[in-house]
């Protein structure tokens, strides 16, 4: 079923059909022609876009937090990643976020990210917890350690996010599951 606060279609959809029904029966019935009928699907569309705009699912913020992480990868900023850890942060090779942010601080010194479009994946949420698996297709930059070999890789990541106390989600783990459709590890980077 559709999630009208995910999602304003399924409320458009029923305003149209309603400003449809509205017309038909203004037409056929002299004594209904009202203005203010107009406005029942306007209002109905208004309600759509609102509910939409100001009303974020948890969907929604685990999908924002996630491009939160990778523009910050992006941009190399580790101090903005290391707002979005949470303080029990771990992975296979890392046992904090301090260790990862640590590791991607030499890591940019080597290497830079041009940009990462995402290329796919899929994001369940089992409120307080969510686990994101996406592919990113990584461009390097021309001055980077792994340009010889490649200046694109594709990079699947499986992300952990927690719920905390203030209602804010935060990444709990991150792991490098393929590197160009190939099975990979933090510790092969």
């Amino acid at each position: 079923m559709t999630n009208i606060f995910q999602t304003p279609w399924l409320l458009l959809f029923i305003s149209l059909v309603l400003l449809i029904v509205v017309t038909v029966v203004r037409q056929n019935s002299p004594e209904k022609q009202l203005w203010w009928l107009l406005l029942l699907p306007l209002v109905l569309a208004i309600i759509a876009l609102g509910l939409d705009y100001f009303i974020k699912t948890d969907y929604e913020k685990v999908k924002h937090m996630i491009k939160c992480a990778r523009d910050a990868v992006v941009a190399e900023d580790a101090d903005a990643l290391a707002r979005i850890l949470s303080p029990g942060y771990s992975d296979r090779s890392h046992n904090s976020g301090d260790q990862l942010v640590r590791f991607l601080r030499s890591f940019f010194t080597t290497t830079q990210i041009e940009k990462a479009p995402q290329r796919g994946g899929q994001i369940v949420v089992d409120a307080p917890t969510a686990t994101a698996e996406n592919l990113y297709r990584v461009h390097v930059g021309p001055n980077s350690a792994y340009t010889q070999a490649a200046t694109i890789y594709f990079v699947k990541v499986r992300m952990r996010l927690r719920k905390d106390a203030d209602a804010q989600w935060l990444i709990t783990g991150c792991e490098l599951l393929e590197l160009n459709f190939q099975p990979f590890r933090w510790g092969d980077l």
